[in-house]
């Protein structure tokens, strides 16, 4: 895979729609002799990634990534929730990933969306970047630490909503595998 992109619109202040193009910084395959797409990291602005897209029943969003400034930004975020007793909102780490080498952590908001807070990953904005390929059963691939995901991890996602008509598109099985 050399190049990847993910079209969404936006209604402009003039109330014209325009395009937002989001290009791959990495990817996740199978194991397969021919490999299918497991997992993409989308971009708009030089960091690692701003969505992330699983496979699976879709169209679903996996979660939306948020780079802080340093890991003190996220200790502290884990700490304020869990002091104001949010800490059911904590679903993943703290910890570390191999896929963007970034310090993470994952929450769940209100209308349980996934986001991730993250930070230490690498500058992408060079127009010939190549996306990163992992393999599925890549030990680094998750967590340098170990910790294995929840099972929320991969069963759970947001549902997309039409630009034309706000509401929340079928979902169906996915094309490949």
């Amino acid at each position: 895979m050399s190049t990847c992109s993910f079209r969404t619109f936006r209604r402009h202040l003039t109330g014209k729609w325009r395009s937002s193009d989001f290009f791959c910084t990495e990817f996740t395959e199978t194991e397969d002799k021919d490999p299918k797409l497991w997992a993409t990291w989308l971009r708009r602005k030089p960091t690692v990634h701003d969505v992330a897209l699983m496979s699976g029943t879709g169209p679903r969003l996996h979660h939306a990534g948020f780079f802080v400034a340093d890991r003190h930004s996220i200790l502290d975020a884990a700490d304020i929730l869990a002091s104001k007793g949010y800490v059911k909102s904590i679903e993943r780490g703290p910890g570390r990933h191999g896929i963007s080498n970034a310090f993470f952590l994952y929450l769940r908001d209100p209308d349980d969306h996934r986001i991730e807070l993250y930070t230490g990953d690498y500058l992408s904005a060079d127009p010939d970047w190549k996306p990163v390929k992992w393999k599925l059963n890549d030990p680094q691939r998750q967590t340098f630490w170990g910790a294995p995901a929840p099972e929320s991890w991969f069963n759970e996602a947001s549902r997309v909503v039409s630009i034309f008509d706000g509401k929340k598109m079928k979902t169906r099985k996915p094309i490949l595998g």
